[in-house]
């Protein structure tokens, strides 16, 4: 039996994935000089990844709080 659906498991990858290459975006872009906007749209891109990967993580929680309470 999985704890986690194969869906949600397949989302958190994907999230983590997109939140790494966006930091790593961001980062790169916050060291080019002049490149204002260009460094905003990347923090931008990063902080919008790491709302939803913060909501990724509130539902994980509350399914394995699900099962936790099951067991008990």
């Amino acid at each position: 039996m999985n704890v986690l659906p194969a869906d949600l498991s397949s989302a958190a990858l994907g999230a983590r994935d997109r939140l790494g290459g966006l930091a790593r975006r961001a980062a790169s872009a916050a060291l080019q000089p002049n490149d204002g906007a260009g460094s905003a749209a990347a923090m931008g891109a990063a902080a919008r990844a790491a709302i939803f990967a913060d909501a990724l993580l509130g539902a994980i929680r509350a399914r394995l709080e699900e099962v936790r309470a099951a067991t008990k």
